[in-house]
């Protein structure tokens, strides 16, 4: 096809570039090792990567990845939040969840670090080191992340396709000048869970050597919160060589396994109720502790994750250098569970029973994709420019196979055939059951006597699963039907052109990009030999934004942007015209504040986000489309990070967002009016406490929606069946340096999670489902550094 011609050429192109700018330091000299600018920090390309030497306690002043150069973020027109390494290790954090929800309208909506922020969901917004990460089941480990940059609203002109949300970038940790080794062990209870991190590295050979590496490490076992094992093994290794001082090379790869025992599955819920069930002779069931956990014998997710990437960077001048960068990605993710029914239950006199099926998932992904980025540095006139001109070559192939089994949803009659057939093909028996009459202990006697076929997976005791049917062995289980075997193919064709220009001695600045986008789309499904998906589709989007420092000191500043992202259209028309591409456009004003010699730092800030070209049935005309607009979010959004005093940090802030459909005006689900976060820390510099840090952290969601108010008949909005309520989370920190006069340094910690036990703090639901945030949880941190 004519889009496959042409999504190849990057890959030569690419290699030519690489070798042209390789050879230009090497050619008629000797290459001799830079000199290292400290012993303490990575080598940098100024132009490329962002130094942390002005870094004072959680305030970091530069991103890179925002404007894919060293910007500081006072000269950015955009609301961007960046989360250091002394913020995660304050908050001792493990997990990207640990420190994105102390960014202001980020709410937690899974596992698997999912998020609604502005109203909108984070899918495709996932980067590390500028690299678009494939999405995946579980929460991403940091234990090799230096920093983490959070630039909300769309940014498609910078980082291509994707969602309208935030886009959250990863940065690792870079090879340093100076032989380092950190080591921390961390024990939670009452989850019963171990935790190892090694952090490693160094110059190869002398201290002045061209060559650094660093290695991170981590070993995790234990439960999570519902009582379902989890284990990862992670590897993470960087290499730099320093070949000239105008040349530099970087080589990243990290290796994650993960393995849990089942899914995290959400408790069932009846008639709103999310505490418990009343059943018809009057009996409380209640769930207490909500720690049930639904996984049976036998249950595993288990997913790898690999990623390698080379960075080149060489700079022609001062004024122009190049970066190329090269990277693959790969997913092997495996569910092999059974899997609950959550609005499928059946009431006995003393319990209530959920169906299972088994099932299996399979993906197997690789990603190959490749950033070359030119950075030139000129004036013209009254305006210093720094325009960054690039090329971004993406290809993902992989396997997705899906294999499910059938329901026994129980209730079939003592008469019906579907009662002892070996392995039906078919979901059997009704959704919902009532045997008033029936006690639990009869019922483990014969499961048919509440209409549950015994050579199916049978149902779990929500409230008490122990006490539920055995699990039947794997060759007892029914046969699992083929499931479509797709083999997806996809390749992204980008150029883009992005400049930052500054005005008047740097007091106005003027940022203003477009990108160029041309996608090929193909699923071939191998079980019924049929191509099910196959298109093109290609988009132009811009961005524009200003800012004005209202006096020299840059202490007061005004910022605004126009903004858009997209996701591409693959259906047709009958007359095959192509359908346009699904949009989000932002519209963003703010002020920047940044007052006692830059000691209390913050911004306010005004959005509108609407959602274009969605793409729904036409009512009119069997097969045809119409394109129309989505959600509509508005908000405001106010944050802080401030050094009050030399002992006093805090970083946190609020926000206000108002998400709803722009047809029937329902409130998006999942996103709350009101968020307010905060994380305080107090250092004890000096006397008889010094060493001691206390922090406390206090998170407030407000109330949300499980799903769109539903209408009457004469278009008002009924009430939702349930809201998850709002509520208020604390977390403490304590860390205590011990007094050493030797080479090693070590820091005792404890971190308590929802101290005040709140068990009513929700993450997701449904209206027959929910889950919560886990109870109060000890962390136990030694750590040793030398």
């Amino acid at each position: 096809m004519k889009a496959n011609n042409l999504l190849l050429q990057p890959a030569s192109l690419c290699s030519g570039l690489f070798m042209a700018a390789l050879s230009m330091p090497l050619s008629g000299q000797t290459v001799a090792p830079a000199p290292v600018p400290s012993e303490d920090e990575p080598i940098t390309m100024s132009v490329f990567e962002v130094s942390t030497d002005n870094d004072i306690g959680y305030q970091s002043t530069r991103a890179a990845a925002v404007t894919r150069m060293d910007t500081p973020i006072e000269d950015i027109p955009m609301n961007v939040t960046v989360l250091n390494q002394e913020f995660m290790e304050d908050t001792l954090a493990r997990t990207m969840e640990d420190v994105l929800e102390y960014v202001p309208g980020f709410v937690s909506t899974s596992n698997n670090d999912a998020w609604v922020v502005r109203g909108f969901g984070n899918a495709n917004t996932k980067f590390l080191n500028g690299f678009l990460q494939q999405e995946s089941i579980g929460k991403v480990s940091i234990a090799n992340i230096e920093r983490v940059e959070v630039l909300k609203g769309p940014a498609a002109v910078l980082f291509g396709q994707g969602g309208y949300a935030a886009t959250v970038n990863r940065v690792t940790k870079r090879p340093l000048g100076k032989a380092h080794t950190q080591i921390r062990g961390s024990y939670v209870s009452p989850l019963d869970a171990f935790r190892v991190e090694l952090d490693h590295g160094g110059p190869i050979g002398s201290q002045g050597s061209p060559f650094r590496y660093r290695i991170n490490a981590v070993y995790d076992d234990g439960d999570y919160w519902r009582e379902i094992t989890h284990q990862e093994k992670a590897y993470a290794g960087s290499f730099s060589w320093q070949m000239s001082k105008k040349t530099l090379l970087v080589l990243d790869y990290v290796d994650v396994v993960e393995t849990d025992g089942g899914a995290v599955w959400r408790q069932p819920m009846w008639q709103g109720d999310p505490d418990g069930f009343t059943l018809p002779n009057g009996m409380r069931l209640e769930y207490g502790d909500n720690r049930q956990g639904y996984a049976a014998e036998g249950d595993q997710r288990r997913w790898k994750r690999g990623f390698a990437m080379a960075d080149f960077q060489h700079a022609f001048s001062e004024n122009l250098q190049l970066r190329i960068q090269f990277s693959r990605d790969t997913k092997d993710q495996l569910y092999e569970e059974h899997q609950p029914s959550q609005g499928s239950l059946t009431f006995l006199q003393d319990a209530v029973l959920m169906p299972r099926r088994w099932r299996t998932r399979t993906q197997d992904i690789t990603n190959l994709r490749s950033r070359n980025e030119l950075v030139a540095k000129f004036s013209t006139g009254p305006a210093e420019h720094r325009l960054l001109a690039g090329i971004s070559w993406d290809q993902s192939s992989g396997l997705v196979w899906n294999q499910d089994g059938r329901y026994n949803y129980g209730g079939l009659r003592a008469n019906d055939a579907n009662l002892n057939l070996q392995w039906p093909t078919r979901n059997v028996g009704r959704r919902l059951n009532h045997y008033p009459n029936l006690t639990l202990a009869e019922f483990l006697t014969d499961v048919r006597l509440a209409g549950f076929n015994p050579n199916m997976p049978g149902p779990i005791n929500v409230i008490n699963p122990a006490l539920s049917p055995r699990v039947l062995s794997e060759s007892e289980r029914p046969p699992l039907l083929a499931g479509a075997r797709n083999l997806d193919f996809s390749k992204n064709l980008e150029y883009y052109l992005a400049d930052v220009a500054s005005f008047f001695d740097g007091r106005y600045f003027m940022t203003g990009g477009v990108r160029r986008t041309e996608t090929y789309d193909r699923r071939y499904n191998s079980t019924t030999d049929r191509v099910t998906r196959e298109g093109t589709a290609d988009s132009t989007t811009y961005s524009t934004g200003l800012v004005w420092h209202l006096n020299r000191s840059k202490n007061a500043t005004l910022y605004a942007n126009l903004n858009s992202s997209f996701n591409p259209e693959f259906r047709l028309q009958p007359d095959d015209t192509p359908l346009k591409p699904e949009e989000g456009n932002q519209k963003e004003a703010g002020l920047r504040y940044s007052l006692k010699d830059n000691r209390i730092q913050g911004m306010f800030s005004v959005y509108e986000i609407i959602q274009q070209n969605v793409a729904i049935p036409d009512s009119s005309r069997d097969d045809w489309f119409i394109q129309i607009d989505g959600l509509r979010s508005r908000g405001f959004e106010a944050t802080v990070n401030s050094r009050f005093t030399e002992n006093w940090s805090v970083m946190g802030g609020y926000s206000y967002t108002d998400s709803r459909d722009t047809t029937t005006g329902a409130k998006q689900r999942y996103s709350p009016y009101h968020m307010f976060t905060a994380f305080n820390t107090y250092r004890f510099r000096d006397g008889r406490l010094k060493g001691l840090d206390l922090s406390l952290g206090s998170i407030f969601i407000g109330s949300r929606p499980i799903e769109p108010a539903p209408r009457n008949s004469l278009g008002a909005a009924t009430t939702p069946l349930w809201t998850m309520p709002g509520e208020w989370r604390f977390d403490g920190v304590v860390k205590y340096k011990l007094p050493t006069s030797g080479k090693v340094n070590y820091t005792i910690g404890l971190k308590v999670a929802n101290l005040l036990d709140n068990q009513n703090i929700f993450k997701l639901g449904d209206r027959v489902s929910y889950q919560r945030q886990p109870g109060r949880t000890y962390a136990f941190n030694l750590s040793a550094r030398f």
